[in-house]
């Protein structure tokens, strides 16, 4: 492993707006039946919709004694919502929303079950026209992205076309970019601005809000430039996984994704697919927000049940608790993205304030103002 020099944090996972629907966990009742089981209602990001939706999970919470029934929301709006009466949980995908949520609404316990670092699914051709130029590189199993290298290259203007090797590759005159969802929405979009600013503020967290502004503009051309954007992480990778490099080259995603897919053994990732770590990289720490006693039952639950975060790790996520870290992750890495046990190239989000900052300037620059 290269040595880095950049120190573990927990991470941010921001702003994921998807609409909200609502979804019904039913479990598998005993000879007791539903009236014994206690309804618990949890408004949650929507990246955690195949984990709480498995029957594995429902029947699980149902020998405990619970009934789950969710409501789907981008991390954004919950954490933004002045009323979540009705919830007993909230279950936003990052750390600094989840401490907003507690100082408005007055509440202090919280839950860490698990985290997700992101990555860039791309496929092997890619990959290998990238470490020509000088932007990925290889250690063992594992490639590493160097975002760093990434924005020298889209500050060039630098066009597919134009990289070593690209006739053979991937001759198309597109321009060079991170495929990404809308950072006006999304959780996954708005870590990617995290990590962006944090390369480009001379590798330092931002923290002032006129380096926000400045950042902000430096970053908007990176999702201007793309076009239409899809408003959650699914939609991207749903595209990478059908339609292929012809679509999506470089799509950021959550590491969860793609491993919860590998570890599906459905066939949907082939042996050309693999993933790209970022250098730096950033944590999407989901973070259960209790609101009463028995949303707090479920969050201990999620957090120390050995069945539930074994289901955790089989849809991709990494256990908070050290112990179970390790679980089920015993994979090739070079055709299946299991990734490396262990990143140490981690960098601390910004504040949620500095991050709505620079998210509302990059919306200005959406409706035609200067930023």
């Amino acid at each position: 492993m290269v040595r880095l020099t950049r120190v573990l944090g927990p991470a941010l996972a921001l702003l994921l707006v998807a609409g909200v629907a609502a979804l019904a966990v039913v479990p598998r009742l005993g000879a007791g039946g539903d009236d014994e089981l206690v309804t618990v209602r949890a408004l949650v990001g929507s990246e955690k919709r195949s984990f709480l939706t498995d029957p594995d999970v429902t029947r699980a919470l149902a020998d405990a004694g619970y009934r789950l029934t969710v409501d789907i929301a981008g991390s954004r709006d919950i954490a933004t919502r002045p009323d979540l009466s009705g919830y007993d949980l909230v279950f936003p995908a990052n750390t600094p929303q989840a401490d907003r949520i507690r100082r408005d609404h007055n509440l202090t316990r919280s839950h860490l079950p698990f985290y997700s670092p992101m990555a860039i699914a791309t496929f092997g051709p890619i990959a290998e026209l990238l470490t020509r130029a000088g932007v990925v590189r290889a250690e063992g199993d594992v490639r590493f992205f160097d975002m760093r290298a990434y924005l020298d290259l889209v500050a060039e203007g630098r066009r597919w076309s134009q990289l070593p090797g690209a006739d053979t590759a991937y001759a198309t005159d597109r321009s060079v970019l991170i495929g990404s969802t809308d950072v006006r929405t999304s959780n996954s979009a708005a870590l990617y601005l995290a990590l962006v600013s944090y390369v480009a503020n001379d590798d330092q967290v931002v923290t002032d809000p006129a380096k926000a502004d400045e950042m902000a503009a430096l970053a908007a051309d990176l999702f201007l430039r793309q076009g239409y954007l899809n408003s959650t992480t699914a939609e991207p990778f749903d595209e990478y996984l059908s339609i292929g490099m012809s679509k999506a080259p470089l799509v950021m995603i959550y590491e969860a994704q793609f491993l919860e897919r590998v570890r599906a053994n459905d066939g949907s990732i082939t042996n050309e697919m693999l993933l790209l770590y970022p250098t730096p990289t950033i944590y999407a720490r989901h973070t259960v927000v209790p609101l009463t006693d028995a949303g707090d039952a479920i969050g201990q639950l999620l957090t120390t049940d050995p069945g539930l975060v074994r289901l955790a790790v089989r849809h991709g996520f990494r256990p908070s608790d050290p112990a179970a870290a390790g679980q089920e992750r015993g994979q090739s890495a070079a055709n299946t993205g299991s990734g490396p046990p262990e990143l140490i190239d981690v960098v601390e989000p910004p504040s949620q304030e500095i991050s709505e900052r620079m998210i509302g300037r990059i919306e200005e620059r959406y409706r035609g103002g200067t930023g």
